[in-house]
């Protein structure tokens, strides 16, 4: 879905008055991937439509020496890509780069399309910041944002149109945060239309010294990212970035496609019968009057009896009970409803004129919350 919004600037994430659902990467100079493996983590993001990079130079773990020596080169390459580069600082970052204090022409010399204060920084020095001649976008921490604090940079003249908000992630298990709090901080921005970022974590390649995912959310620290993702766009989050470094080009592509108008859910088994197959291959619509106990694709009958290829008759097979996540099929028994795909949103008991053919994946059953009136939906076979 998108979302009206005025364009802005080169620094946000707009086009002709329209929210684009930005991709970011992040990257961890200094750490574990040489530089030879970033720059070209880069090239793969970017291949996936990718646009945006995030880094930090203020990682405790980090080697600062080398940290220096290939921030140039990535930057030189960020801006052959025309990829922006967002770097997450502190203070100290000034003295690490040898930049004069409050000096952000030279972050935007540098290559930098913007920084993120993550702390350290009062409310009148960060509504100077959002009015600087460099064209730096100033990004907020949006996870440890409070109301009096946006009320305090607001007040003190800042400029909204140059301000973004990202989300922390969490080295450390137990430590994200959950729905609730991500939804109450994310309000506080869009009150002033003010963009957010948030993080998923990857399942495989964790950054280190934990390697225990970096995620913003918690309860999506181990979960598919494909999954992750599209909670956080379905939670209202603008600009998804995948938090550890260097995803697979199978992630990026994943990642690279996802989109909040069709929700993609991943099947952890489906049935061999033929007969079911075209259920994989389209895109399915919920109905209008969304059921309380299941998700009803309105496109299954035509697809599976009425086309013109062929006239299917939908023989009772495997009518079992049907936990969260059941894909079923209305069998010849239940008479007109014949061929209509339902998932099921809660435990449903079994029934005769019901076909049980597939099975969500555990991460996939969190998205049938989000699956409302008129939701388009696809089954993705893993």
């Amino acid at each position: 879905m998108h979302l009206t919004r005025r364009f802005i600037s080169e620094n946000n994430f707009y086009d002709e008055g329209l929210l684009i659902m930005a991709r970011g990467i992040s990257l961890f100079l200094g750490m574990d991937y040489s530089l030879a493996d970033n720059l070209e983590y880069i090239k793969n993001a970017h291949q996936a439509g990718f646009r945006q990079i995030f880094t930090s130079l203020h990682i405790p773990e980090a080697d600062y020496a080398q940290i220096i020596s290939q921030f140039e080169q990535v930057l030189n390459l960020a801006k052959q890509l025309e990829m922006r580069v967002i770097a997450d600082i502190s203070p100290n970052a000034y003295g690490y780069l040898g930049i004069a204090a409050n000096d952000l022409g030279a972050f935007k010399r540098l290559g930098l399309s913007g920084i993120r204060l993550d702390y350290g920084f009062k409310p009148e020095q960060i509504a100077e910041y959002s009015n600087n001649s460099a064209g730096l976008l100033i990004e907020l921490n949006a996870s440890t944002a409070t109301a009096d604090f946006i009320t305090q940079i607001m007040a003190a003249g800042a400029n909204p149109a140059n301000l973004s908000a990202c989300h922390n992630y969490y080295p450390r298990k137990n430590t994200g945060i959950g729905v609730d709090a991500l939804l109450r901080k994310n309000a506080l921005f869009k009150h002033y239309n003010i963009p957010v970022s948030a993080f998923i974590a990857l399942t495989d390649a964790k950054r280190g010294p934990l390697y225990e995912g970096l995620p913003t959310l918690e309860f999506t620290r181990e979960m598919s990212p494909r999954i992750a993702g599209q909670i956080l766009l379905q939670l209202g989050i603008d600009n998804l970035c995948i938090g550890d470094a260097c995803a697979s080009e199978e992630i990026l592509a994943q990642i690279g496609q996802l989109e909040t108008t069709v929700i993609e859910l991943e099947l952890a088994k489906f049935s061999s019968n033929p007969c079911y197959a075209e259920l994989l291959n389209g895109t399915h619509t919920n109905r209008p009057d969304a059921a309380e106990d299941v998700v009803r694709s309105q496109e299954s009958r035509l697809m599976l009896l009425e086309n013109s290829y062929v006239s299917r008759k939908i023989n009772p097979e495997c009518c079992t009970l049907r936990p969260r996540g059941s894909v079923c099929v209305d069998n010849l028994y239940y008479l007109r409803y014949s061929g209509e795909l339902q998932i099921c949103k809660r435990d449903l008991p079994a029934d005769q004129r019901v076909n049980l053919v597939g099975e969500l994946t555990a991460d996939s059953c969190y998205l049938l919350d989000y699956i409302g009136d008129n939701q388009q939906f696809k089954l993705i076979l893993r």
